[in-house]
């Protein structure tokens, strides 16, 4: 988190009785009226240029309907910000004509103004910190900045110093929820397939399947008292100590990639139900990276090269996703840029852990030994793992070739000791796997629900490798952190690192 403004903190007053009212449109027929006018405006504005329309005009009409959707998405916040978000991973898979313009206004997103008054947010901060610390908890927040420093899709991010234990003073962000955001939430849960609609719409992405996972999850990240717990789990993931889930992998003779102790997930100093306050990491967002903006990058980045950089970002990304699922149980299912901070030291900050998918006893061991089967073209075998984790049904008819197929570029990234990640590599993903000969497969090729989350994170992933255009060791990360893969997988090939997509002979 960084925060530009040098506005002086000062304490909190007491809590006072006050009737804490919304601050988001919570209406569902105001909330559905704006987006449902969205594809409206869109049509309306290519019909009103259809007799004219050059290139010019059409990435004009491309820019003003990016602007709209993402703002309107950002004003809302709730959920209809949180699929805003969710969409920003696979603005690489866009077309290319368009995608400048949706990638403006897609990062823009993460940064949306603040909803919440700073006096509504103090009377938050109040009642929560008293009914948790009673009469005294002032001497815990002794300073609190009214500006924010970030706002999200269901809170926002303040500035504050809180005395620990011992009474040592530290910087801490203070996570604040924006009252009535429940209320919006059940809206957008009765709305996500219209949501879903307008950004298929818009940006050409068929993002349903998403929409009804974000659904089912909206409500869970509401819930601050669970996301500080599980983000204190997921730092020991990072620590200096060899964890034992790993002890297997390094016997084995396969080490996860060098960085896992360079991330840093930010101290848990308390958790409310709607307050949560952590320790400040000062760096530049993951976005500057991504869009070139080397000024802003710390000691430790800016002395890099871009293509350097950017593997270096990926590598310490794919421990951020992966080694806390493979140690802790939670693996972080909200992996938009706006969740990691490029610290100091060549380091990488992870934030927001309100959206996780448990997985108890880390990545199963049939997802790791599909992606083997895949790889060495053993279509029973795939099926027949389809079918053992719940994607495939007992009684779906598949053709096993098809499947070997259809998988094949996915787990591709792990044939090789490298993969380089691309944008043209993503669409060319999205192209394939939606060819129409795929389409039984795919309909029979479901994630259970309880590994959705699994699925998006993984999606999201290589979403985020492509924006940066990294060559990552993608192969390296299975093999420390999935034992199924590392069980079965063949010897690695010889490394190709162009990121085209190949198929099984």
């Amino acid at each position: 988190m960084t925060d530009g403004h040098q506005v002086q903190q000062r304490p909190l007053p007491a809590a006072v009785e006050s009737r804490e009212r919304p601050v988001l449109p919570t209406g569902a027929l105001r909330r559905t009226s704006r987006l449902a006018l969205l594809p409206l405006r869109h049509a309306a504005r290519t019909a009103a240029a259809a007799s004219w329309l050059s290139q010019a005009a059409s990435d004009q009409i491309a820019a003003r309907t990016a602007e709209q959707l993402f703002a309107t998405l950002g004003e809302l916040k709730g959920g209809a910000a949180k699929l805003g978000q969710a969409m920003s991973v696979f603005e690489a898979a866009m077309p290319e004509e368009v995608a400048a313009p949706y990638r403006s206004a897609l990062r823009r997103l993460t940064d949306a103004a603040p909803a919440m008054p700073a006096e509504v947010a103090r009377q938050v901060v109040a009642a929560d910190l008293a009914a948790a610390y009673g009469p005294g908890w002032q001497e815990r927040l002794v300073a609190f900045n009214d500006i924010p420093a970030a706002a999200a899709s269901i809170g926002q991010v303040h500035r504050g110093q809180w005395r620990i234990d011992g009474g040592q003073v530290v910087q801490v962000a203070v996570k604040v929820q924006y009252p009535g955001v429940g209320q919006a939430l059940r809206s957008d849960l009765r709305q996500a397939r219209l949501l879903a609609r307008v950004a298929a719409r818009l940006t050409r992405l068929n993002v349903s399947g998403l929409a009804d996972e974000l659904a089912g999850r909206l409500a869970e990240e509401l819930d601050y008292v669970r996301e500080g717990q599980v983000q204190a789990q997921v730092a020991a993931a990072f620590a200096d100590r060899l964890p034992k889930e790993l002890a297997g992998a390094h016997a084995a003779g396969a080490p996860e990639p060098p960085g896992r102790t360079n991330i840093t997930v930010p101290a848990v100093y308390a958790a409310t139900p709607r307050v949560l306050i952590t320790r400040w990491l000062d760096g530049a967002p993951l976005s500057a990276l991504l869009d070139g903006r080397t000024d802003l990058l710390p000691e430790g980045w800016r002395e890099l090269g871009p293509s350097e950089a950017a593997d270096q970002a990926a590598r310490l990304l794919g421990h951020a996703i992966y080694a806390p699922a493979a140690c802790t149980g939670w693996m972080h299912a909200d992996l938009h840029p706006g969740n990691f901070l490029l610290l100091p030291g060549g380091r990488l900050g992870m934030l927001d852990f309100g959206a996780v998918a448990a997985i108890p006893g880390g990545i199963p061991a049939p997802f790791g030994q599909l992606a083997a089967a895949v790889l060495a073209g053993d279509g029973p075998a795939a099926i027949r793992l389809a079918r053992q984790v719940g994607a495939l049904g007992q009684d779906a008819e598949v053709d096993p070739r098809l499947i070997i197929e259809l998988l094949h570029p996915l787990a591709a990234t792990g044939a090789d000791t490298s993969f380089t990640y691309s944008r043209a590599w993503l669409r060319g993903l999205m192209a394939h796997l939606t060819q129409p000969r795929f389409a039984l497969a795919l309909r029979n090729l479901t994630p259970p629900p309880r590994y959705a989350l699994v699925w998006r994170a993984t999606l999201s992933a290589a979403g985020l490798f492509a924006q940066l255009g990294a060559t990552v060791p993608t192969r390296g990360f299975h093999l420390a952190y999935s034992p199924g893969f590392r069980s079965s997988i063949p010897p690695a090939r010889p490394q190709r690192t162009d990121g085209t997509l190949r198929h099984a002979s």
